[in-house]
């Protein structure tokens, strides 16, 4: 899991701001991405609810994961403006996990979580290349992610999608304590070769 954005925006700064900018959605041949919806906190519930190292491995998600917090951590990214959507299986629809993106409009910052029951299969590194696909066709010039340095299955699959580690700073993440070390890694568009989310689809496997 990379670090999901924060849902704070920055003062001052150019954000993602446009009121129906999440009213997409994005396909590929195993997966749908489509707008996180209010009722999907029972799909977090049952897919974090008794996963602790899951829940620390996101940005601003109460342990434990209760329905009460699984709603404020959607409320707060569903908010007009926001950008962020469930990812769910083509074949039955079930709930994988979530993505999303926001910040820097030039350089927005991308987070995501996949289900434990879901690891193994490829779902975190097909739904990025989506999101890759669809923030480049929204005039971005990259993409950042942070990862925790205990999460090297994180950082793989942002590598097999053309990013770059860019050193290490540190976050205040009141859930571990406080003041933590998180991997900044870096996508630039201009010299990253577009593939197709389906590429990824029989890939080795990744979270």
């Amino acid at each position: 899991m990379a670090v999901f954005p924060a849902a704070e925006l920055r003062d001052g700064l150019q954000v993602w701001d446009t009121p129906d900018m999440a009213d997409s959605s994005m396909r590929s041949r195993r997966l749908a991405l489509r707008p996180l919806r209010a009722e999907d906190a029972t799909h977090l519930v049952a897919l974090l609810g008794d996963d602790r190292d899951a829940v620390l491995q996101m940005s601003h998600m109460p342990w434990p994961c209760t329905p009460a917090a699984a709603r404020e951590w959607i409320a707060l990214r569903t908010q007009p403006g926001a950008a962020t959507f469930a990812i769910t299986r083509v074949d039955d629809e079930a709930f994988l996990g979530a993505i999303g993106f926001g910040g820097l409009r030039e350089m927005p910052t991308v987070g995501y979580w996949i289900g434990r029951r879901y690891w193994d299969d490829g779902y975190a590194t097909e739904a990025l290349q989506l999101v890759i696909a669809h923030v480049r066709g929204l005039g971005a010039k990259g993409l950042q992610a942070e990862t925790f340095p205990e999460n090297p299955a994180s950082a793989r699959v942002l590598a097999k999608c053309g990013f770059r580690e860019r050193g290490t700073v540190r976050r205040n993440y009141p859930g571990r304590g406080g003041l933590v070390p998180v991997r900044m890694h870096i996508l630039h568009f201009a010299t990253h070769d577009a593939g197709s989310a389906a590429d990824f689809g029989e890939e080795s496997p990744a979270r």
